[in-house]
């Protein structure tokens, strides 16, 4: 998938700004607070209807607005063209999403249609932050290869949803008995069940597919002295596999589970378990001594890892998504080269050499001369306040 061009009409520091781009690499530097980041929240806000950085759709119109547009048009593997336009009023706090002229109404039938990696600075929660992080960052790459897993995912959060809901109104309302609220409880229980364990395994199988990927991206970017380990943790099963589980067991467990909790879910008001309360791990293997992440490591090992799992992240998507049409996903690297010395930058630019279609922003001109060696082709643009030069 190729980016081809972006249009921006009131977004962010953006008044009225076109680009058109390399199919191989994009970098875009200037100082901090001009709207470098900015173009790469557009392109995620057109992929993943969203921006990467959680901002609500308020927050990026251009102050004394009160509507944006971003459009970018896209082409996939066999050249076939695709307009994507991301349009939000602030007066009504209505947005669309509209692809090829058709308006999107389910987001589910969308992601993954113009697949999507982004690196920035605050990706560093990924290993320093809240496990929720971790369960979204996996949740959204599984969901780009998987609509199956999208569907299961979204079905399962509404009945937690509900299942809270009802958790909550009854602490505050006690409109039910403790026995009437049990077998309402036990309703929404069954109802997650069977989602609930088809979540965990294919998380699961994740965790094996990807090891290979981020073991290799790790070890091309810092050698072989240490190495990366992901595991998933579950109330409901003690090792980071499902060997010598069946859907059956896994459903008896969680089941059991959910009886044991049910006293402190009612007193808390909130869903105790399930798949939407387990954890990613990250840990670093020194010569055969495991240590975690979050609690061991220093700033640049924090770094090290985070840019091996995302650019591990574009090989794993490409690799399931080889078979169809889509073509590999665009990579947006924001401002991730600071505080890196230029061997590790070399070493990361060889690294992303043949990945497809590449976004670097950063305040650091030179980085320029060390990434454009790599690449076939390249563009650079100049931002100033909300302006564009290509350079």
């Amino acid at each position: 998938m190729i980016l081809e061009d972006l249009f921006l009409a009131d977004f962010k520091n953006y008044h009225n700004c076109s680009f058109s781009f390399s199919p191989k690499l994009n970098f875009i530097y200037g100082e901090n607070g001009n709207g470098k980041t900015n173009i790469l929240e557009a392109v995620s806000m057109l992929c993943y209807t969203k921006s990467f950085l959680m901002n609500a759709e308020a927050d990026c119109v251009k102050y004394g607005e009160n509507a944006f547009e971003i459009t970018g048009n896209f082409k996939n593997r066999v050249d076939s063209k695709s307009t994507v336009k991301f349009l939000y009023h602030s007066e009504e706090n209505v947005k669309q999403l509209i692809c090829d002229n058709d308006k999107v109404t389910r987001s589910n039938d969308f992601l993954g249609r113009f697949p999507l990696v982004v690196l920035s600075p605050y990706d560093l929660k990924l290993t320093m932050g809240l496990q929720q992080d971790r369960r979204r960052n996996f949740d959204l790459l599984i969901s780009q290869i998987s609509r199956v897993y999208l569907n299961d995912l979204r079905k399962y959060s509404k009945i937690i949803k509900q299942k809270n809901s009802l958790l909550k109104d009854n602490l505050i309302t006690k409109r039910y008995s403790n026995k009437e609220l049990k077998e309402l409880v036990g309703v929404w229980n069954s109802e997650l069940l069977d989602l609930a364990v088809k979540l965990m395994i294919r998380r699961l199988d994740f965790i094996e597919e990807f090891k290979s990927y981020i073991t290799s991206c790790f070890e091309r970017i810092v050698g072989n002295r240490y190495s990366p380990v992901i595991s998933y943790q579950s109330e409901i099963f003690e090792e980071a596999d499902i060997t010598g589980y069946n859907i059956d067991t896994l459903k008896n467990k969680l089941q059991s589970v959910l009886e044991e909790k049910l006293d402190a879910e009612i007193k808390r008001g909130i869903s105790l378990a399930g798949p939407h309360r387990d954890n990613y791990m990250f840990y670093m293997n020194k010569s055969g001594e495991m240590f975690e992440m979050r609690t061991s490591a220093s700033q640049g090992e924090h770094k090290t890892f985070v840019v091996a799992l995302k650019l591990s992240e574009f090989g794993y998507i490409n690799e399931n998504l080889k078979h169809t049409n889509t073509g590999e996903p665009v990579l947006l690297l924001d401002d991730v080269f600071s505080e890196l010395d230029k061997g590790r930058i070399k070493r990361i630019s060889e690294l992303i050499t043949d990945f497809n279609q590449v976004f670097v922003t950063t305040t650091d001109k030179d980085h320029f001369g060390i990434l454009k060696n790599n690449f076939t082709d390249s563009r650079t643009f100049y931002i100033v306040n909300g302006t564009a030069e290509k350079c």
